[in-house]
């Protein structure tokens, strides 16, 4: 269950007014909020697209590759791409809002909470196992800086992992939707 609130523009794209923010979860928005949203991410060319496929807030959530480019004809790799990131980045702050997730307990790479954090050389944080999986990929640069990482070897930062530790145990509603 999705609780982050529509955080765009007052205005309607038919030339309406709302006298406030939308205040809807995403998984409930209608076409006309999610045409909004699409509205603030510079995505205008897709609003009739949508809106034709009757893409409400549920169904924006559950858009594919493969269905930006079968279900709706979005022909440039270019856009559905961008539409995807957006997606994702909509996702990943629904899931942090929803408990409100300290942003560095986050890996940079999955956005999900860290449950193993290792300090790459780069100086960041990650999960232990997307940083691995990055590496065994042949990327051998930072994923926050993209310049090359020096070294290749992972260090367990046990502070962060006591940090976290401690945030869970303040927060048992965390625990449970994990386990849920």
């Amino acid at each position: 269950m999705y609780f982050m609130y529509a955080k765009f523009p007052v205005h309607l794209l038919s030339g309406g007014t709302l006298t406030e923010e939308p205040k809807t979860p995403v998984d409930n928005w209608s076409e006309e909020e999610v045409s909004v949203w699409l509205c603030t991410h510079n995505l205008q060319d897709l609003v009739d697209i949508f809106k034709r496929n009757n893409i409400d807030g549920k169904e924006l959530l559950s858009l594919t590759k493969e269905s930006l480019a079968d279900d709706l004809k979005i022909e440039s790799l270019g856009l559905r791409s961008k539409v995807l990131r957006k997606i994702s980045e909509l996702r990943t702050e629904m899931n942090s809002a929803c408990v409100g997730i300290p942003d560095e307990f986050l890996c940079p790479i999955t956005r999900e909470l860290m449950k193993e954090p290792v300090i790459a050389a780069d100086g960041y944080s990650y999960e232990k196992q997307a940083m691995e999986n990055w590496i065994v990929k042949k990327r051998h640069s930072s994923p926050m800086t993209n310049l090359p990482l020096q070294k290749l070897v992972l260090i367990p930062n046990r502070s962060l992992k006591m940090a976290i530790n401690r945030w869970l145990e303040t927060h048992p509603k965390y625990n449970e939707q994990l386990s849920s």
